[in-house]
């Protein structure tokens, strides 16, 4: 099984395409938040395709989403993939959270992380599975063929 551990703010919902939506005076959210940059989308769906991987959602929205929300905003918005689930609340420190969710996970998990968080927030051993970008572009491209070649490791 492969996972894509995906934070939003930073990662999907970029500072650049704010101020794209902002110039243009374009609303920044929609019914579930801040909208997700095209660019950020499309490199998605670029590790999706090459990876098949699934999502688990990392990010703090967790704290007032559903996870019913999330397939809805996924299906709504036309996103990538299929959010397969989100970390449970267990910390303040992102990395146990995503340590929790691969203990009960019953199938040998393949993972990176996708994250604008710094290695402090994550445990050791999973640093050679994160992947952190800059907020202010999100997912780029280089990231993406990052997180393709980590999930393709055999």
């Amino acid at each position: 099984m492969k996972i894509i551990f995906l934070d939003f703010d930073g990662v999907m919902d970029t500072a650049y395409y704010d101020d794209v939506l902002f110039d243009k005076g374009l609303p920044a959210c929609d019914e579930f938040g801040p909208i997700f940059d095209p660019e950020c989308v499309r490199n998605l769906a670029e590790i999706i395709d090459k990876t098949s991987a699934d999502i688990v959602v990392t990010s703090t929205w967790k704290d007032y989403m559903t996870y019913e929300d999330f397939l809805d905003m996924w299906k709504t918005r036309g996103l990538p993939g299929f959010v397969t689930d989100v970390t449970p609340t267990v910390s303040r420190k992102r990395g146990d959270e995503i340590d929790a969710w691969v203990s009960d996970c019953v199938a040998d998990c393949q993972y990176v992380i996708i994250d604008d968080l710094d290695g402090s927030n994550f445990n050791e051993h999973q640093l050679s599975r994160l992947l952190v970008v800059n907020p202010y572009n999100g997912l780029d491209d280089v990231t993406a063929e990052r997180a393709i070649a980590l999930l393709n490791q055999e």
